[in-house]
């Protein structure tokens, strides 16, 4: 490595100088099974040379991150056990921004990845929503509340692959793409901003998508977005978790009940009923049962089995009919 940073040089093994400038390296990223057989060779070169005064580096590697082993069925993949996955099946059959995003989603970069094909099945059909997405987008401005999320997906995300924390980057990404879907048109900024984040992950989904929205040049040549803390809206992110955390909570309840239920009711603190009546129409779509929202103070409240009086700030109270 120290001979890459002058590889012109005719008389010496490696210029000093040139040495001196480009090194210490700054991210070595490679398997744990190497770390006898290079790292340990490398740092001892490194002091031998730096005692020998050829240098003055101290650490050839600033940080060092070891990949994980990739498994399949709790065993390390090799050819010998004949357990390995070969890499065209899955580009012939879903793609290669299927695989990609397969394995940066599965596991941080530094743990073991269990391949499952039932994983790599539920990556194509995100893949595919995203695609269809693009239908919905519109050219207009985005609200509050889209600008809010847009602009926190932009920081994680952004932080995200800055740490290498490719798989949680994933994670947040899904969560805006499923925002973005329970909108009935999405606007094309918040869209764009969606296909810039994912590009690393999925770049030929991106392109395509990138082209299909007019956009003349390759998204690989746009610039990373940036997020504006202005447009990030404590309160609305709150309410948000809010709703969503109803919905999760509604929706465990009816798999525990397993029964089929014809209404939903909410029962709420006061100053909580506005904010669930305007969320009413999302409500119902996501769970696809009606829904009526009262404040624990309405006058003639519907309350059969006196559920109002359980509901807490933050939490609603739930009676399934």
């Amino acid at each position: 490595f120290l001979r890459y940073c002058s590889p012109k040089e005719d008389k010496l093994p490696f210029n000093k100088n040139n040495a001196n400038y480009w090194m210490p390296v700054d991210q070595y990223i490679g398997g744990i099974e190497h770390a006898i057989m290079h790292l340990l060779y490398a740092r001892f070169f490194t002091k031998a040379l730096r005692d020998l005064g050829l240098s003055k580096i101290n650490e050839p590697f600033t940080r060092l991150l070891c990949q994980g082993m990739v498994l399949k069925d709790g065993e390390a993949m090799s050819k010998s056990k004949g357990n390995v996955v070969d890499p065209r099946e899955i580009t012939d059959k879903y793609g290669p921004d299927t695989a990609r995003l397969f394995i940066l989603f599965a596991a941080s970069p530094e743990k073991e990845l269990e391949w499952s094909d039932k994983g790599v099945n539920g990556v194509y059909r995100f893949i595919n929503r995203i695609f269809g997405m693009h239908e919905k987008v519109d050219n207009f401005k985005a609200g509050d509340k889209t600008l809010n999320k847009m602009h926190r997906t932009i920081k994680s995300v952004s932080e995200n692959i800055e740490n290498f924390e490719y798989n949680k980057g994933v994670v947040n990404l899904y969560s805006y793409a499923d925002y973005l879907g329970r909108l009935e048109k999405i606007p094309k900024e918040a869209f764009e901003n969606l296909l810039l984040l994912l590009a690393p992950f999925t770049p030929h989904l991106c392109e395509e998508l990138w082209s299909k929205l007019g956009n003349k040049e390759f998204i690989s040549l746009e610039k990373w977005p940036k997020f504006d803390s202005k447009k990030m809206n404590e309160k609305i992110e709150e309410e948000e978790k809010l709703i969503q955390s109803t919905i999760s909570d509604i929706r465990n309840v009816l798999n525990l009940i397993k029964i089929k239920a014809k209404k939903i009711c909410l029962y709420v603190i006061p100053k909580e009923k506005g904010l669930f009546s305007q969320n009413k129409n999302t409500l119902e779509k996501e769970i696809g049962l009606e829904f009526s929202i009262y404040a624990v103070n309405d006058k003639g409240i519907y309350d059969p089995q006196g559920k109002a009086k359980k509901a807490k700030p933050g939490k609603a109270a739930i009676f399934i009919e």
